[in-house]
């Protein structure tokens, strides 16, 4: 399978270019060849071209990834872009890139649509509710998002903590984080997308309800206005100072997880073993989910061999700097 699509690849491999970043024994090269010398174009034909793409959870440990393999592999030229996981799923199984990444489990449909589709597991994240720091308070519960995000107008002057909220912040864009986060809050759905038209309001007056795109939108946005509330990946608000991370009441429960704010790394952690060993220490099941990368096929030696990499010791202290967890690092813990 992989070999048939071999010979697609360097044409592929430059229409993604436009959009993605390449690298090419740890240079970043761009899309109108800045770094790459007129007379090596010929030495290009051969190179080994990987191609990735999916997931924007997915692709800045990807970047990562791919720029340190490139340096200890002359000769591997890596080109990575974004699009959302569906995008992932939809070039892997169709043979348009090398290596498809995914935030969100494989659908029975996309199964049944790409037989042939292999998941690596790569690592680990999890979805988490942040607030501006100006939001007095540390916790939100499940009943009370399902009020921001769904598609009635309500008047939430009478619910105490949706009082100092002014903007519901959610994604503009295609994504497995709105997905994760919009199945947990209303079972069936995969986008909260209806609750942009709404107008809620509280006792300080109307609530907007605001779009931001990729998870750096959102944290932008929440951080820039005063009593914002959104949700995105773990890693891009663990080391945030603008943000704070709230604790969460699941559906009818009284107890908020994780325990401790300081907790929710390892609480994610825990959660994403499969069999929690330690009660005390909880978060959302529903709110965690795997990194995977999906090829058509098994794939190629040099393919498998960035795949392999992913998954080893070396690379965790790379998906740790995003704030996310490597499947050596989840393996470990499970032993």
């Amino acid at each position: 399978m992989m070999e048939r699509n071999q010979k697609i690849l360097i044409v592929v491999f430059f229409l993604v270019v436009s959009v993605g970043s390449i690298y090419f024994g740890g240079a970043i090269i761009g899309s109108d060849g800045t770094g790459q010398p007129e007379s090596n174009i010929n030495e290009r034909s051969q190179e080994t071209f990987i191609t990735i793409a999916g997931s924007t959870t997915v692709q800045p440990v990807s970047e990562i990834l791919a720029k340190v393999y490139s340096r200890s592999h002359p000769g591997v030229l890596i080109a990575v872009e974004g699009g959302g996981s569906g995008t992932g799923v939809v070039r892997a199984g169709s043979g348009d890139v090398s290596i498809g990444a995914s935030s969100r489990p494989i659908k029975d449909t996309e199964r049944l649509k790409y037989p042939f589709l292999v998941i690596h597991k790569i690592g680990g994240s999890g979805v988490v509710l942040i607030a501006s720091r100006s939001y007095p308070h540390d916790a939100i519960a499940f009943e009370e998002l399902q009020a921001l995000y769904n598609d009635a107008d309500d008047d939430l002057s009478a619910i105490p903590r949706l009082r100092d909220i002014s903007y519901v912040v959610q994604r503009s864009d295609p994504s497995g984080t709105e997905e994760v986060f919009a199945k947990w809050l209303f079972p069936g759905s995969n986008t909260v997308d209806s609750s942009l038209s709404v107008r809620d309001q509280n006792a300080e007056g109307m609530i907007v309800q605001m779009a931001a795109e990729g998870n750096a939108g959102i944290l932008k946005a929440v951080k820039e206005q005063s009593g914002a509330v959104g949700f995105v990946d773990f890693g891009y608000a663990e080391h945030d100072p603008g943000v704070k991370i709230l604790q969460i009441y699941d559906m009818g429960s009284t107890v908020a997880v994780p325990a401790h704010p300081s907790e929710i790394r390892l609480a994610i952690l825990n959660e994403l073993k499969g069999d929690p060993l330690d009660d005390d220490l909880r978060y959302i099941p529903d709110l965690t989910r795997e990194l995977l990368y999906l090829t058509d096929g098994t794939p190629d030696s040099e393919v498998g061999s960035f795949i392999r990499f992913a998954q080893s010791a070396e690379a965790r202290r790379y998906f740790n700097e995003i704030g996310y967890f490597s499947m050596n690092e989840i393996d470990e813990i499970m032993r």
